[in-house]
């Protein structure tokens, strides 16, 4: 949650509200792991580590609480966002999560993770094919589909990651897809359902 709230406020300012619309507009239960009810505890937490603080919007309400992101929550989201798009797959999730904040880095930076990413998911691919061959005339069926699955897995990502290299290096731009609008602005002009609309 804490990285998600960065990259948000990372494009814009916002208040909790502003936040949760802009998680929902994500949709970042389903991709992300995470549940809308954390995002106070996690503002509380960043705020508390000087990783945002609260300013004064022109216009604002008076008691809310409008939060930016400061420079040493730059330097957390952009350590957090270079450790999860290098992880070798941990979780199903680290690489739409480094996806959702690689804006915040330099698009080179970016493209390089990938590409750490992809040469150690690529190595991996082959040392479970060497101990699957190794292993199919020892295990059960059993094993022998978990290996398989572990490997389809494998495969997959990297075909995904090749994907995903390529469209980043096709961009013609580089930065926020919300870029700096108001989200409620862009929930009204997009039409995209929110998360909290499907459930």
């Amino acid at each position: 949650m804490e990285i998600l709230v960065l990259t948000s406020l990372a494009r814009v300012p916002m208040h909790g509200y502003e936040l949760k619309l802009e998680l929902e507009y994500k949709h970042v239960e389903w991709w992300a792991k995470c549940e809308h009810g954390h995002l106070y505890a996690a503002l509380a937490r960043l705020e508390r580590n000087k990783h945002i603080r609260p300013i004064k919007r022109p216009g604002g309400r008076a008691n809310q609480r409008v939060y930016t992101i400061t420079a040493s929550g730059k330097k957390r989201l952009l350590q957090a966002l270079t450790t999860l798009g290098a992880s070798a797959d941990v979780t199903y999730f680290d690489i739409d999560m480094f996806l959702a904040g690689c804006h915040t880095l330099d698009r080179d930076v970016a493209l390089s993770i990938l590409d750490m990413r992809r040469t150690g998911l690529d190595l991996r691919l082959k040392a479970a094919t060497a101990l699957a061959a190794e292993m199919d005339p020892h295990v059960p069926a059993v094993g022998r589909l978990i290996m398989d699955h572990r490997i389809e897995f494998l495969r997959h990502e990297i075909a995904f990651l090749d994907r995903s290299i390529a469209k980043l290096r096709e961009e013609p731009t580089w930065g926020p897809f919300l870029g700096a609008s108001p989200i409620e602005d862009f929930v009204k002009s997009s039409n995209v359902p929110l998360e909290s609309n499907r459930r």
